[in-house]
């Protein structure tokens, strides 16, 4: 299995408390003394802000999953430049295992202090094995993001770059439905090249947007986060 983000990271421990899992349903609805006997192996990784999960061109025999914090996924493009292509929230699977890659073709790092499940994909489909009904829900969860992906890639073709970025918010905010420590939307600790990647536009085009919307108090942001204040000014922006 790899084992890049355990270096990175604060420690690595196996399961030994039920609620450990709590930030990913999923993982949490499953029996503990299932989850030691498929996955006895599994571990709760804490990895520190900007700490490396996995690195593009590495082995990817190893499933994750975010427990709590924030993931990015992001690709080295031949001419030297980094592409974010995804931001990952709890709950949320990665891994090149899972579409079967021998390698990664990418590279996954913390944002802020994260929690992550990681298990070897073989472990983990035994698990699946023996749970058709997690197997659906684990199904369903990636026919989500797929479907994120998809709206996302016609977005690009019909929507303005302003409702991408509120259409962006919206997903990695899980539609408002939680507020973080500073009273507002959840907490994303985005760098605005980062933004610009997952909208497909320029850093400075959405450098503009991104004041523009600060000026009528709708964002807060810094160069490592951003915090949604009118939830109902950006959810207008989305069908703009």
């Amino acid at each position: 299995a790899n084992r890049s983000g355990e270096h990175e990271g604060k420690s690595a421990s196996p399961m030994n408390k039920p609620n450990e899992l709590k930030g990913c349903p999923l993982l949490a609805g499953i029996p503990p003394e299932d989850l030691r006997r498929d996955c006895p192996t599994a571990r709760i990784v804490a990895i520190r802000h900007r700490g490396t999960i996995y690195r593009q061109g590495e082995p990817g025999r190893t499933v994750f999953c975010v427990l709590d914090g924030q993931v990015t996924i992001a690709r080295d493009t031949y001419d030297g430049a980094t592409l974010t292509t995804a931001a990952l929230g709890a709950g949320d699977f990665f891994g090149p295992a899972l579409s079967g890659a021998t390698a990664a073709e990418d590279t996954a790092r913390a944002k802020g202090a994260v929690s992550i499940w990681r298990a070897p994909i073989d472990e983990w489909r035994r698990l699946l094995l023996h749970h058709p009904i997690i197997s659906w829900e684990f199904v369903s969860l990636l026919a989500l993001r797929q479907g994120q992906m998809e709206r996302r890639l016609e977005s690009f073709a019909f929507k303005r770059t302003e409702a991408r970025l509120a259409q962006t918010f919206r997903e990695l905010s899980g539609g408002f439905a939680t507020r973080c420590d500073h009273g507002f939307g959840q907490h994303l600790r985005l760098t605005q090249q980062e933004l610009a990647d997952l909208v497909g536009a320029s850093r400075p085009v959405v450098s503009t947007i991104l004041n523009k919307l600060r000026d009528k108090g709708v964002l807060g942001y810094n160069r490592e986060y951003v915090c949604v204040r009118g939830f109902e000014e950006i959810a207008k922006l989305i069908d703009t």
